[in-house]
C-alpha cells in the first residue's frame, strides 16, 4: 500500500489500544485494521480510497464503512505527532 512509516506506527498503536479496550471483540480483525488505516490516512493526507483499502484488505467497502461508523463513536488521538489519548465511548 506504500504507507509512510509514521502512518503505519499510528495505525498499530490505535489497533493495540482498541484491542486492549475490547472494541475489537467479535469483529473481523482485517476489517478493523483496514478501517484504522483508512482513518489514519484521512488525517495525514495520504490519499487512499475506501475502495482501494477494502480491496487490498480483502473486505467489502460496506464492512469498512460499518466499522468506520462504529469507531467514530470512540475517542482516540489520530494526530501522528501526539500520543494516544484514553479511549472513551461517547455515551
Amino acid at each position: 500500500m506504500g504507507l509512510e512509516e509514521k502512518t503505519k506506527r499510528k495505525a498499530i498503536e490505535i489497533m493495540k489500544h482498541l484491542k486492549k479496550n475490547e472494541v475489537t471483540a467479535g469483529k473481523d480483525p482485517m476489517g478493523m485494521a483496514a478501517t484504522v488505516v483508512y482513518m489514519v490516512c484521512s488525517t495525514t493526507g495520504e490519499t487512499r480510497t475506501q475502495t482501494d483499502i477494502a480491496r487490498i484488505a480483502g473486505i467489502t467497502e460496506m464492512t469498512l464503512r460499518n466499522r468506520y461508523k462504529e469507531l467514530k463513536g470512540h475517542k482516540f488521538d489520530l494526530d501522528l505527532g501526539r500520543d494516544l489519548i484514553p479511549l472513551a465511548s461517547n455515551t
